[in-house]
């Protein structure tokens, strides 16, 4: 029955510029108004969720990857309500709405299966980015700039001048492939960095992830390429540095450490393994 519901509902206090803490007074009425039971976790997450029926995330992608890093196996519906300063997870899965259509998305929608992803046993759903992307992560962190598309883009272009590719052994389906990469993107999701659309074929729910290899690039080719990548149009022909599949399994290894991020969140390793997981998410979305 739709009122035996008890609502764990976490809120990143520190997202958004604190709009998740602004929203929760009126979500609070929100879920009042329909009788459920619930609980918020503004700062400490609980050890487990057993005793919930659904889970609502409050934040942006760092909160939606950190709640499910937390908890690791999440079978419960998740509802997202989109108030991070980056947003690229909540726009893929919910899409850009009004407040009171969230709120009512979170609860009500049904339930979709989705894929997620694990690198070095850490859970995502956006993608995976190392190389370059890392780079610009790391960058963005250190200036502790605010995420989205005019703060990308500026960190972007400053560090397409200086930057250098690494030598790297990937594992693809199999085969083994060495080049000077640029960057690798596994992607699950079709954008970040505040809307570049890295991966504009990728599919949430097709048990597939979409690799993107860019080797060795001129300076040039870089600047000419980027607002290429920024409207998804790089994969309309085929382009002599880049190469594109879908897979569902990724080994990369260097002898040098790489940048990285996952879901945006900032890592760093030599070795990395990348794998879907088909349906391993329910969330609540009106997305076909």
């Amino acid at each position: 029955m739709i009122g035996i519901r008890n609502i764990a509902v976490i809120c990143n206090p520190q997202s958004g510029k604190g709009k998740p803490l602004k929203l929760l007074p009126s979500f609070e009425n929100f879920i009042k108004q329909h009788g459920f039971t619930y609980q918020f976790f503004t700062n400490n997450l609980p050890q487990h969720i057993n005793n919930f029926t659904d889970l609502v995330i409050m934040g942006g992608d760092g909160t939606i990857n950190y709640t499910l890093n937390h908890f690791k196996n999440i079978t419960i519906p998740i509802g997202i309500i989109s108030c991070g300063t980056g947003n690229d997870i909540a726009n893929l899965l919910i899409g850009k709405h009004p407040i009171q259509h969230q709120f009512e998305t979170a609860l009500f929608a049904t339930p979709q299966k989705i894929d997620a992803g694990i690198c070095n046993k850490k859970l995502f759903i956006n993608g995976v980015g190392i190389g370059f992307d890392g780079w610009v992560v790391k960058k963005l962190m250190a200036k502790n700039l605010l995420y989205g598309k005019a703060a990308y883009y500026s960190t972007v272009i400053s560090l397409l001048l200086f930057y250098k590719e690494t030598k790297v052994k990937i594992v693809l389906d199999g085969e083994c492939h060495e080049t000077n990469l640029f960057m690798l993107s596994a992607a699950n999701g079709k954008t970040y960095g505040g809307g570049f659309k890295v991966a504009p074929f990728a599919e949430v729910n097709d048990g597939l992830l979409e690799l993107i290899i860019i080797n060795k690039l001129p300076l040039l080719k870089r600047l000419k390429y980027l607002p290429v990548i920024e409207n998804g149009k790089h994969l309309d022909k085929p382009l002599s540095f880049l190469k594109y599949k879908t897979c569902k399994k990724i080994s990369l290894q260097s002898t040098q450490k790489l940048k990285a991020h996952l879901d945006g969140e900032y890592m760093e390793a030599n070795s990395f393994d990348i794998e879907i997981l088909p349906q391993f998410l329910s969330i609540r979305t009106i997305l076909g």
